[in-house]
């Protein structure tokens, strides 16, 4: 189970928001699964083969933008991941000192922590925005910190080990957003905006790494100020720290509704 709380646009295509000392409130759920491979010495478990944590996890989602000045966005965010799974073990792997063998019983936990502090700056209007209309280009900037957290036990040898490392990372990338008036069209519907968002950056701390990111989705507007929104987020990370390596992400679609005030 995932247990997530999220302030801010974190997946910044909920619909666009140029109202200045506006701030925009969301509310939904984000259907995520954990990927990839944790490394420990000379072996490297991966998290879909040789063991299974790829189960989809319910994430309550709540977001909070706010926009002070003209063309500046801030947000801040913060999420708290976790899930877990057991079975047999599929391959030969020395994990941490740990031999894990064909059909060894195993179990796992595994989480994710991150707060992160975000700007952008929407320099770039080629499309002139009307009541609801326009088309943005914006770079963003921020600085973020992950946790993580990963528990292996050997059910069979009754061996365990767990790894707790954190890093603090730079990161920046691009933002982009077009939105148009509908209300000719669908009358029930008073927008429709698309908006998608990548970025990259480095890890500070320990010996480094790297992180990316990319987000797109589609958001609807039915009243003045109250929108639902949908689309999909992956977000990958590779920390370093001695001989242990965390190279894995989330990634899932997500669903909810927003009020801008």
């Amino acid at each position: 189970m995932i247990t997530v709380f999220l302030i801010t646009a974190i997946l910044g295509v909920g619909g666009t928001n140029l109202d200045t000392n506006a701030a925009t409130l969301r509310i939904g759920s984000w259907l995520p699964r954990l990927g990839g491979t944790v490394t420990d010495g000379g072996g490297g478990v991966d998290l879909e083969t040789n063991i299974d944590l790829r189960k989809r996890e319910d994430m309550l989602l709540f977001e909070f933008e706010l926009r002070p000045i003209e063309h500046l966005t801030l947000s801040l965010t913060a999420f708290d991941f976790s899930t877990n799974g057991s079975g047999a073990f599929v391959g030969n792997k020395t994990f941490g000192g740990i031999a894990f063998n064909n059909g060894n019983l195993w179990s796992a936990k595994a989480s994710m922590q991150s707060v992160a502090l975000e700007a952008a700056w929407d320099y770039w209007r080629p499309y002139p925005r009307g009541d609801k209309t326009m088309l943005t280009f914006s770079p963003v900037g921020g600085v973020q910190w992950y946790g993580t957290s990963f528990d292996l036990q050997n059910e069979t040898s009754g061996l365990s080990i767990i790894h707790d490392h954190s890093w603090l990372a730079l990161y920046g990338g691009i933002r982009f957003d077009l939105g148009w008036d509908t209300r000719q069209q669908i009358s029930w519907i008073d927008s429709l905006s698309i908006g998608a968002k990548c970025t990259a950056g480095a890890l500070l701390g320990n010996d480094g790494g790297s992180l990316w990111s990319v987000q797109g989705g589609i958001a609807l507007e039915f009243t003045e100020g109250f929108s639902g929104y949908f689309g999909y987020r992956l977000s990958e990370m590779n920390g370093e720290d001695g001989e242990y390596t965390f190279d894995a992400g989330l990634q899932g679609l997500y669903v909810g509704i927003q009020f801008r005030f």
